[in-house]
């Protein structure tokens, strides 16, 4: 999910480009402030002419659709003098982040190789501390889990997974792979990754839930699944193949700029920094988009890369992904967490032509919808399901496009957490929505586990 860099199309009716100040070029010593701000959401569809003709050239704006933007304070007067058709969400987006961030380590972790209480889910947690989750987990059952070293990131952090199961490990079971926190400014999906303590608390009797993971083995990003499935997890914030950006972005979101997509990879001769992690995976990484979510312009949100695979990250965890689909069992699920807007995306971005979408759609819709069934029977919240290309936009290079595409897993999906909206807190998520956003995910995936194994 994009947010707030569209002023950039603004900038020549408004003083300022959002984007330019975000989201683009050299690094900076001091924190983004973003007091003051004001978040507006705009009709695309009833603006002004001379705006669409601006519009039209951001191919990743639905012009059928809303955008949301941030405005800062020394330009509020000149936005809203433009007279757009535009609903106030946020009329001061520091103070959201101040409240979010104040409760970070807030909470402390249990005794160090013990596991992790749902306490953990009341605040956001820096990057220390989510790697000490991932540690305490595996402490906590060192005869049902392993842990991998994976490789390093851009800036040198390692790159690990836990591998978590059942009874005996079954090398031959199907694999469940998660990933997380691709995006760094996405908080809350470094949160729902962790529903493993769940899972894992469960197979052990504690009575968290049901026993899922006596019959699961894990990999590399996070594990639960049944009896016949291994699962494979890789926690953002501290595993490999979820946390692409964790590494470089997510500390960066915490010491400089909260509204940071991309990862910290320079390139040479290029001025801007970063790679959409989410759209540098080799499959259809080049694939021609009339319009779409997706640039080759180093100062976009959705900067693909030179070339398909080519930062660190992406590297170290596609060789893991086709290590894991060349297993006995495969890779049978798939999910990459992001948020914000309640989606659970399903193959293509690239295209929805029907000749062209996965022959297996249908089930993926089918186990989808049960994933959004269970959870609005837990919260009341909804989730829309469909191919990304339908529901959301068209994209290339994602990892729920390669899973599928490059190495067959049955079901990958991108699921896109709370809220629906930025008027909730977009990627600013309040801490107090952690616990009940996981508790629902847990629901979906509790399903999802029983169907796909």
């Amino acid at each position: 999910m994009k947010f707030a860099s569209y002023l950039a199309v603004l900038s020549p009716l408004v003083a300022a480009s959002t984007m330019k100040i975000t989201n683009s070029n050299a690094p900076r010593d001091a924190k983004v402030n973003y007091d003051g701000y004001h978040v507006y959401r705009v009709s695309a569809a009833n603006a002004p002419s001379d705006l669409q003709s601006r519009l039209v050239s951001f191919p990743s704006i639905d012009l059928k659709k809303f955008i949301e933007v941030a405005v800062p304070p020394n330009d509020i007067g000149g936005f809203e003098a433009l007279g757009l058709e535009s609903q106030l969400l946020s009329n001061d987006l520091g103070n959201q982040i101040r409240k979010e961030s104040r409760v970070i380590n807030a909470t402390p972790l249990t005794k160090r190789g013990g596991l992790p209480s749902l306490s953990w889910f009341d605040s956001y947690h820096s990057y220390d501390d989510h790697v000490q989750y991932w540690k305490d987990l595996h402490a906590a059952f060192p005869n049902n889990s392993q842990w991998l070293d994976i490789g390093s990131s851009y800036e040198g952090r390692n790159i690990f997974g836990l591998k978590l199961w059942g009874g005996k490990p079954a090398e031959n079971k199907p694999i469940v792979l998660w990933h997380g926190t691709v995006h760094a400014r996405e908080w809350i999906t470094t949160m729902a990754s962790s529903v493993s303590n769940e899972m894992t608390s469960s197979s052990k009797g504690i009575g968290r839930g049901t026993r899922m993971l006596q019959h699961s083995s894990t990999h590399t990003t996070s594990t639960s699944c049944p009896s016949t499935i291994q699962t494979a997890r890789i926690p953002c914030p501290t595993c490999a193949p979820q946390c692409t950006n964790f590494h470089q972005g997510f500390v960066y979101t915490q010491t400089t700029d909260r509204l940071w997509r991309k990862n910290r990879q320079p390139r040479s001769n290029i001025t801007c920094i970063g790679t959409d992690g989410n759209r540098n995976w080799d499959f259809q990484w080049n694939y021609p988009l009339e319009d779409g979510s997706v640039s080759s312009d180093p100062c976009s949100q959705t900067f693909r890369g030179l070339s398909p695979g080519d930062t660190t990250e992406n590297v170290v965890l596609s060789a893991l992904s086709r290590k894991l689909a060349a297993t006995p069992g495969g890779i049978r699920l798939f999910i990459d967490w992001h948020s914000y807007s309640q989606l659970i995306l399903l193959p293509w971005g690239f295209s929805c032509a029907p000749d062209v979408l996965p022959k297996n759609l249908q089930a993926q819709r089918d186990v989808g919808g049960g994933y959004a069934a269970a959870i609005n029977a837990t919260s009341g919240e909804e989730y829309q399901v469909g191919p990304s290309c339908e529901i959301l936009y068209y994209s290339t290079g994602s990892a729920r496009d390669f899973h599928h595409g490059a190495l067959n897993a049955t079901y990958s999906w991108s699921v896109e957490l709370r809220p629906k909206t930025n008027g909730a807190g977009g990627f600013v998520l309040p801490p107090e929505l952690i616990r009940p956003t996981v508790k629902e995910h847990w629901a979906g995936i509790k399903y999802v586990l029983g169907v796909v194994g």
